[in-house]
């Protein structure tokens, strides 16, 4: 079995890799997207919103917020916070009715085991995970246009709200969501579109609390972009690995 590093182990090893410049930074991020997450739930709680919504949303915007550190950090059971996130996000977005976002978020839960699948074989024997550094552009454009149609159909078909920009939002979400699992650094910068753009969508259907974690999430994405390119990269172990696999 591959070794996994920690949580803490994980942490050093991105924090060690950092200048000095780059850890105000990560500092300076960390504050912006609690801030948000936090903002976001007191506002929504300060106004006597405590319904079953509501209440998912909280679970949903701080897995969301640990989910997306760990991320990050390249920790391997990231997937098992996330799916918590997941499955809250499944109800709030069925709930209130978005329904692309609810598929998208049942997508998410499924792909959380192929992604701690596929994570386990990038992992080097120093346990550090092996990322893709490079664009695929023909793949995700491709995966986005695809995704987006469908989605966008199936949302219409059964009267949802918002439907281009939640057919939008989660095409690309189906896309970086993919790229990641699979240890592509592009997934990251799709996620950055992503979560501006969820942002606006919740906000206008009416849910602060899931908005506004998502400005966290921004924050959060712009360090992990920060993390996976100081990583291992340019797939050069990964193929050494998959080579002296096949002929044990």
């Amino acid at each position: 079995m591959d070794t996994q590093l920690s949580l803490k182990q994980s942490f050093d090893l991105a924090w060690g890799r950092f200048t000095l410049r780059e850890r105000l930074f990560v500092i300076a991020s960390f504050t912006v997207s609690l801030g948000f997450t936090v903002y976001g739930i007191l506002s929504t709680l300060w106004l006597g919103q405590l319904d079953m919504i509501t209440i998912l949303s909280i679970i949903m915007s701080v897995f969301g917020f640990i989910g997306t550190w760990t991320l990050a950090l390249q920790w391997q059971h990231t997937f098992k916070v996330n799916g918590i996130q997941n499955l809250a996000g499944i109800l709030v977005a069925g709930m209130q009715g978005i329904y692309g976002d609810m598929f998208t978020s049942l997508y998410y839960l499924i792909t959380e085991f192929i992604g701690n699948s596929n994570w386990k074989k990038r992992r080097n024997k120093d346990g550090e995970l092996v990322v893709d550094k490079g664009f695929g552009v023909k793949d995700v454009l491709i995966a986005i246009f695809f995704w987006t149609i469908w989605l966008g159909l199936l949302s219409f078909w059964m009267g949802g709200q918002q439907i281009i920009l939640d057919a939008l939002t989660n095409g690309l979400s189906f896309t970086a969501q993919q790229r990641q699992v699979k240890g592509h650094i592009d997934g990251f910068y799709l996620w950055l579109l992503v979560d501006l753009l969820s942002f606006i969508l919740f906000m206008a259907i009416g849910n602060q609390v899931v908005a506004f974690s998502y400005l966290g999430m921004f924050a959060q994405g712009s360090v992990g972009i920060m993390i996976w390119q100081k990583g291992k990269g340019d797939n050069v172990a990964l193929q050494n690995k998959k080579a002296s696999e096949e002929t044990l």
